[in-house]
């Protein structure tokens, strides 16, 4: 079993160097004000890695599976914008990313990274959660990796996603589509742009 140490979030706040907005003089910051303005930009995080993809032409892979059928092939750059938009979600818009989640923050002695993690407030909302694993160094803390979670109707047909963004390496989207009546299909869709992750 991994042993987990809980953290205080205001010296994780500190370890990650968050910019925060100085109040006027005389003011008073609530606690849950104060939780809110630390949240992690999750979606700047996404937007900056997508940005380097953008500077250099090397190749794209995409690979699908769709209930064990696999298919691989090169995308280029207007591709790969369409499929990374799947992670910029309305929900990470920073005002409703407040109001429906809330945060805390562990330490995990196994992976020696810092789980942000973002859990809903109330079950009602397409977005169900979302991590944030930090590598944390002497010099300043790197975002390792994002994972997020869905939950969402289309027609008669209730679809789960599970995304996950490796910084600088690849994305992949797992999604789950169980119709009203018939039988579940699971497909995995797969953007490699680190050569070295291509043989996966």
């Amino acid at each position: 079993m991994k042993r987990i140490i809980l953290l205080f979030p205001a010296l994780i706040f500190l370890a990650i160097a968050c910019k925060q907005t100085k109040q006027p003089a005389g003011t008073v910051q609530s606690a849950e004000d104060s939780l809110a303005s630390s949240f992690l930009p999750v979606a700047d995080f996404i937007r900056n890695d997508i940005m380097k993809v953008d500077s250099f032409s090397g190749g794209i892979v995409r690979k699908v599976n769709i209930d064990g059928k696999k298919d691989s092939t090169f995308i280029q750059l207007p591709a790969f914008h369409q499929l990374a938009n799947q992670f910029l979600l309305p929900e990470l818009d920073s005002a409703s990313f407040h109001e429906h989640f809330r945060e805390h923050s562990l330490m995990d002695e196994t992976t020696q990274m810092v789980n942000f993690i973002y859990s809903l407030k109330q079950p009602d909302w397409p977005l169900r959660s979302v991590m944030v694993y930090l590598t944390p160094t002497l010099e300043v803390d790197k975002v390792n990796r994002i994972y997020m979670e869905r939950e969402f109707t289309r027609g008669d047909t209730t679809i789960q996603q599970k995304l996950t963004w490796k910084m600088q390496a690849y994305f992949y989207i797992v999604t789950i589509r169980q119709p009203k009546n018939g039988p579940a299909v699971t497909s995995m869709e797969k953007v490699i742009w680190d050569p070295q992750y291509f043989a996966e």
